[in-house]
């Protein structure tokens, strides 16, 4: 073969090599990836029988050294060695490097005639294994993008001229061709996922509409609300997806006019059915978009679902219905006052009570109204207390209502839209029924006193005596028959004198001053003195006090009365069920712990028993002098009384709730020392 004909088919062979580097890059460019590409390509040109050696490398972060990636050797040369090899000249001389000069000019450099001996030394190792004479680098470029430098080794002293570097250039043009559609479409796969990631992540439903109305997105909000998946709606009519049947008619017609406007922008509210069948409400704004000429998408419709708001819309409606029915229905004037005093709303029984038209009291101020109007340069205190935003009740005058009233200010977090509003409710007190509840109490307490007074002359003294008498036949007898008849006289006349004594306890002003008090201190002292008594009949008693309990103000010793009251009845009560074959357990609890009563604070003890129980009918009467659920001859229907007495005494709330067969508590609350004391000082004040 002559040597023209050698050239003839080393060209016909590199055609071939470039054209399967074309067809390639046609095929899978966009899909391999920037390394798949150049292994791909060096894999290719390596065919070339003069090419010993190929490598790619790129610069650093820096843009001041070149890193070698990839390479490819012919012979027994891996890419391995190959990498190192080409690594080891880069990194003992990098400045005077074809490659990088390449790229800093942006021309390819060729060097010829390349020896071992005559080579740089970095270059050496890599002639001499390789078999290198001459070798080019050629810069990756295309648009202005920098994809790296390729380097090609040839066992040609005379290797790059002539038609040899036209085939070069077509192979670097095709490489750096590739290298840049694969780098623009992993930006646009890239922007289309982050977009998309977008789409699926607003709270808001995102559907887009071919030209006829057909759907062709349908983000995970929409999925969400509706329960289709996309693949489930895609292609199918929007209406008859995003409207509820009974309603598709008529929304089409709507959304037909709307149409017929030719606005860029539509905004419509109609209901969804859902894929089980519930409906959800949409307000829906649509944008028609620029590729709607050539067919592709119509219209956007960005949906926000609604149907929570909506039912909070409604149910804030009735409430505010259900509020206006009950001011509207309330006997006793009340009334809804801004911050600044003025009256914002009445109910009827305010403008009956004024005298006045509700046209005449709205808009008016407070004092004006409620007062009568105030005298120049004074202060209304009603509206000092609007001001402080506290909860208050008190009795005071209301000329303009024309008379005495309970007021309550209660302030209200909101009417109306409006903030720092207040609610006064005023509840009638008028002289004439002061009087009447005056009258009545002093009645009762006059005949309760009366009795007392008659009780303890007419049989006080009398059974004292029948109590000495039989004291005094006891001593003298030996015969053990009589005594035991003169005990029974002594128990039962010493019962007789304990009914006298709680009777005149009862109606007997007390003047014994109260002092702080440690409430667990006064209860457990209290229990040490029944504790005896409720172990023999095995009655247990629990104790739950919570940590650092305030002091009270009291009487210590009138309220350990009422204490050892409570026990009794509770001891009989619950050994009265077990006697009856009710109840597994017998057991007191008792418990104490802080408490908050219209703004005031006490500590609430609460004393329950697992016994009897009261009847519902007959539990409001269980306070009654005289009034006992015992047997007959075993109690004197005096010890509850008493103790509400004595707790009222102390400024102290009693209170009993009771299920019949199941258990008994009676509560007990009573004011703290510090309680007191703001109560001293507010009473001062005012």
């Amino acid at each position: 073969m002559t040597l023209e004909q050698q050239r003839i088919q080393l060209l016909e062979h590199r055609c071939t090599l470039l054209r399967s580097i074309s067809e390639y890059k046609l095929e899978h460019s966009a899909n391999k990836g920037e390394e798949a590409i150049l292994k791909q390509c060096l894999a290719t040109l390596i065919q070339d029988r003069e090419y010993c050696c190929l490598w790619v490398a790129r610069r650093d972060s820096k843009n001041s050294q070149l890193s070698a990636d990839h390479a490819a050797s012919r012979g027994d040369l891996s890419e391995e060695e190959s990498l190192a090899l080409i690594r080891e000249s880069l990194g003992l001389d990098q400045e005077s490097n074809n490659a990088l000069q390449a790229l800093n000019n942006g021309k390819p450099v060729i060097t010829n005639q390349l020896t071992a001996s005559a080579a740089p030394k970095s270059l050496a190792p890599l002639i001499e294994k390789t078999g290198t004479r001459s070798s080019i680098s050629w810069p990756l470029l295309y648009s202005s993008h920098e994809y790296g430098v390729l380097t090609i080794h040839s066992t040609n002293p005379q290797g790059f001229q002539g038609p040899e570097l036209d085939f070069i250039a077509n192979v670097i043009a095709d490489i750096s061709l590739a290298l840049h559609v694969d780098q623009t479409s992993q930006r646009l796969r890239t922007e289309r996922d982050f977009n998309s990631e977008i789409i699926d992540t607003v709270q808001a439903l995102l559907v887009s509409l071919s030209p006829c109305g057909n759907i062709l997105t349908f983000n995970q909000r929409a999925q969400e609300i509706s329960g289709y998946s996309e693949q489930e709606v895609k292609g199918k009519y929007w209406v008859d997806v995003l409207i509820a049947p009974e309603i598709r008619i008529k929304k089409q017609a709507e959304f037909s006019g709307l149409l017929q406007k030719n606005g860029p922008d539509m905004n419509f509210q109609t209901a969804l059915q859902t894929k089980r069948g519930r409906n959800r409400i949409i307000n829906w704004h649509g944008s028609f978009q620029p590729q709607f000429s050539q067919g592709k998408i119509g219209l956007v419709l960005f949906g926000i679902d609604v149907t929570s708001s909506m039912k909070a819309d409604q149910e804030r409606a009735n409430a505010l219905a259900k509020w206006n029915n009950i001011f509207s229905a309330m006997q006793d004037p009340a009334l809804v006052v801004a911050e600044d005093g003025l009256i914002l709303d009445i109910n009827p029984a305010t403008a009956v009570s004024a005298k006045k038209s509700r046209s005449e009291i709205i808009g008016r101020g407070v004092c004006e109204i409620l007062h009568g109007g105030r005298s120049p340069g004074a202060t209304c205190p009603l509206e000092t207390i609007l001001k402080d935003k506290t909860k208050r009740v008190f009795e005071t005058e209301l000329r303009g209502l024309q008379g005495n009233y309970m007021m309550t200010i209660s302030p209200l977090k909101k009417y109306r839209g409006k903030s720092g509003v207040t609610l006064l409710m005023a509840r009638d007190l008028t002289e004439e029924q002061l009087m009447k509840a005056e009258a009545l109490r002093a009645a009762q307490l006059a005949s309760v006193g009366e009795l007392a007074a008659g009780v303890a002359h007419e049989i006080n003294n009398p059974i004292n005596g029948i109590i000495n008498y039989a004291q005094i036949l006891k001593d003298t007898l030996s015969d053990q028959e009589p005594r035991r008849f003169l005990d029974r006289i002594i128990k039962e006349g010493k019962r007789i004198a304990g009914i006298t004594k709680n009777l005149l306890d009862f109606s007997r002003k007390r003047e014994e001053a109260p002092e702080p008090v440690q409430v667990v201190q006064l209860l457990r002292h209290c229990i040490e003195l029944i504790d005896h008594q409720f172990a023999l009949d095995g009655i247990k008693i629990e104790q739950n006090y919570e940590q650092k309990l305030p002091e009270i103000i009291c009487n210590p010793q009138q309220m350990q009365q009422v204490f050892l009251n409570i026990f009794s009845n509770a001891r009989y009560a619950v050994n009265q069920r077990h006697s009856n074959g009710e109840g597994s357990e017998k057991k007191l609890a008792i418990t104490a712990g802080p408490s908050w009563i219209k703004g005031r604070e006490y500590v609430k003890i609460g004393i329950t028993d697992n016994g009897t129980g009261i009847e519902h009918e007959i539990i409001d009467r269980v306070m009654d002098p005289f009034f006992s659920t015992k047997t007959s001859g075993e109690g004197t229907g005096l010890g509850l009384s008493i103790s509400q007495s004595l707790v009222r005494d102390n400024n102290g709330i009693f209170r009993i709730q009771s299920v019949l067969g199941r258990y008994t508590t009676l509560y007990i609350n009573l004011p703290t020392v510090r309680s007191e004391r703001e109560s001293h000082v507010d009473s001062v004040k005012n």
